[in-house]
């Protein structure tokens, strides 16, 4: 249907005279919503990014039972939202780099939920800080399920489908929240706790994390994206799609046209060198499994290095190109403004959120003179070219002159949000791609 609307677009323009217009593709990095890099906890983002990320140990946000303390949430939602970024978070259960005893909060035990002790951490930067004994609780334990269960109920109140949060992990099982542990629990119990999850998150997406394949295989289909902690190891890079391990999870391959996809990696560039890991499959790994988000804690890498950096940022996500418009160069005040566009995402991702493509007629000043919302979902604009045609409804009373015609992907607010790679001058986002005549 959309290839018959875009060549009847195409007849209509060729029926009188018309214009067309090329642009380039440009290389620039730049913050666009829902993709790119993560901050990760940096004080000044390497990349422009679009994600302020951080865990939070539950001892941390309910120190008493019943008495929640929002504010290390907030107070991270608020910074991130003062430098453009929206926030994802994980919630963490048992944390083998916490700076004491707990991560689950001392009043749970103290009601008598089973625990496991455990010892982790040393000079390996990835297992942990100092070499503690820590406390894990019995996620089988129905006085967990219950008291835990009862604080992700009242995180959806709170943050499901807040308008700064891209995402949430799906933790609270496994060290780290990372869905691996010593101590495992059966699948009833592994599967309880992501639907907790579900339930309590309903319009934020979710990531589960992918050390557990039973538990992607349940999550996936229910609508999750998922979460690798761990690119650069040999042994997680094979270990995955097509695997023993991964053959019964159903269509983890497409996946990521669903929802996001979201890496870290598994040390330093200084550790994987030092463990001889590859910088350059890992970042192959990447964009081969179609990221979408990348955490940052790659820690300082050699400038002869940075260009492969770069072009990660660059095509992670959606990627947006606007290749040629073609329109009529004068249109009559009442009349329709065809258009007929040849777009491209250059991204190795999509785009997951709901924007809306529309296009503007601006007058001497830039003051919008009409404007128009186009049919075509950029959520359907996997990499590739797409053809995108739509029209413009002419005020009839509209003072005849020559018009600025532009375009932008939009918000819900109809505020233009997205940032196209290519060469067309902007303001704000909004693209004057021409000028048209209006004649009476």
């Amino acid at each position: 249907m959309r290839l018959l609307v875009f060549a009847a677009a195409t007849a209509a323009l060729a029926a009188g005279p018309s214009v067309t217009v090329r642009f380039r593709e440009t290389q620039e990095t730049f913050r666009n919503p829902g993709k790119g890099w993560m901050t990760g906890g940096r004080a000044e983002p390497r990349f422009p990014a679009s994600v302020t990320y951080f865990r939070l140990n539950w001892d941390l946000l309910e120190p008493a039972e019943g008495h929640i303390d929002w504010s290390p949430i907030d107070q991270r939602i608020e910074a991130g939202r003062a430098h453009g970024m929206r926030a994802a978070f994980r919630i963490m259960t048992a944390n083998a780099h916490s700076q004491g005893y707990y991560c689950s909060p001392k009043w749970l035990f103290d009601a008598g939920c089973k625990r496991f002790e455990y010892v982790r951490g040393g000079d390996d930067p990835t297992s942990g800080g100092r070499r503690i004994p820590r406390i894990e609780p019995d996620y089988s334990d129905p006085l967990y399920l219950e008291k835990h269960g009862r604080f992700l109920a009242e995180l959806g109140k709170r943050y499901d489908g807040h308008a700064d949060v891209e995402f949430l992990d799906v933790g609270s099982y496994g060290i780290w929240g990372e869905w691996h542990t010593s101590h495992p629990a059966g699948w009833e119990t592994r599967r309880g706790i992501i639907d907790m999850y579900l339930k309590a998150f309903r319009r934020t997406p979710l990531a589960m994390m992918s050390d557990d394949a039973e538990a992607m295989a349940y999550a996936l289909p229910r609508g999750a994206g998922y979460r690798r902690d761990g690119v650069g190891s040999p042994r997680h890079e094979q270990n995955w799609i097509g695997s023993p391990k991964y053959a019964g999870v159903p269509g983890f391959a497409d996946a990521w046209k669903r929802a996001p996809v979201v890496f870290e990696w598994y040390g330093n560039y200084e550790y994987l060198q030092k463990r001889q890991w590859s910088f350059d499959r890992a970042i192959r790994f990447m964009l081969d499994n179609h990221v979408t988000l990348i955490n940052d804690n790659v820690g300082a890498v050699p400038p002869a290095e940075m260009p492969k950096l770069v072009e990660l940022q660059r095509r992670s996500g959606y990627r947006f190109v606007l290749r040629e418009a073609t329109y009529a160069g004068s249109v009559a005040a009442g009349g329709r403004l065809a258009i007929a566009m040849k777009w491209s995402n250059v991204g190795v991702g999509k785009l997951y959120r709901r924007y809306w493509l529309e296009q503007f007629l601006l007058d001497s000043r830039g003051g919008i003179a009409a404007r128009a919302r186009l049919e075509a979902d950029p959520r359907e604009w996997l990499p590739g070219d797409h053809d995108v045609a739509g029209g413009l409804a002419i005020p009839e009373g509209l003072r005849p002159g020559t018009y600025g015609l532009a375009l932008a992907l939009v918000d819900a607010q109809g505020r233009p949000a997205i940032r196209l790679a290519v060469d067309a001058p902007h303001r704000d986002r909004l693209y004057t791609i021409g000028k048209v005549d209006v004649t009476r």
